[in-house]
């Protein structure tokens, strides 16, 4: 019962009450968040920190917990799932992680089976990015959980795959269109492009310097 009304109320606008409500179903909802019509089932473990905001149209499915962290986006139409029938033993598995200020722009694919890691002001931008955190091991003929990672400020760009197990260390940026290695690590400081992805040169800017998530011009 506690489901299903977590459930409708999920599905209520974003308001004060709403956050409230959610709370008092269990959730951990601070008052300043703001959370959109959203669809979520299966996901009881729910922590949304001070002044994140979760916009419309996101479904959040058979999570073992989300977090979103306090400053952190989830921006609109973004699929935040788990594969049920696969067995989660470790403590990363079906987790989805939000840092603070880390962003999630608008329909995006998140496969959580395995775990997603983002730290803060960790990005995932653009549109229709891949995360995948399950894969079926050609050898054993089994499928296999390995969490993906994105460090401090790691960015990945519109329409990229990140395969299982990839790990993006301190700012590594994934070139739009580019697909990661399984369980490949990226550079810190570095544009990464291609398929499979490698190292292209060095890089910064002010985007790796800002103190907020929103960025407005």
């Amino acid at each position: 019962m506690r489901g299903l009304l977590q459930t409708l109320c999920w599905l209520l606008p974003p308001h004060p009450l709403k956050n409230r409500l959610l709370t008092l179903l269990g959730h951990r909802v601070h008052p300043t968040a703001r959370v959109g019509i959203c669809l979520l089932t299966g996901t009881r473990d729910v922590r949304v920190g001070a002044g994140a905001h979760i916009g419309h149209g996101n479904a959040f499915r058979s999570l073992r917990a989300l977090r979103v962290g306090a400053g952190a986006i989830v921006g609109q139409l973004n699929w935040f799932s788990t594969a049920p029938s696969l067995t989660l033993t470790d403590p990363r598995h079906g987790v989805a992680d939000l840092g603070e200020h880390a962003v999630v722009s608008n329909r995006h694919y998140l496969d959580c089976s395995g775990g997603l890691v983002m730290a803060d002001f960790a990005t995932i931008g653009g549109v229709r990015c891949t995360v995948l955190t399950h894969s079926v091991d050609l050898t054993t003929g089994k499928q296999t959980l390995r969490p993906v990672v994105l460090e401090h400020q790691a960015f990945v760009s519109t329409n990229s795959t990140v395969m299982a197990g990839s790990h993006l260390a301190e700012r590594a940026v994934l070139a739009a269109g580019s697909v990661t290695a399984l369980e490949g690590r990226y550079d810190r400081h570095t544009l990464h492009g291609g398929v499979p992805a490698k190292p292209i040169r060095p890089i910064d800017g002010a985007y790796f310097h800002r103190t907020e998530a929103w960025i407005t011009q």
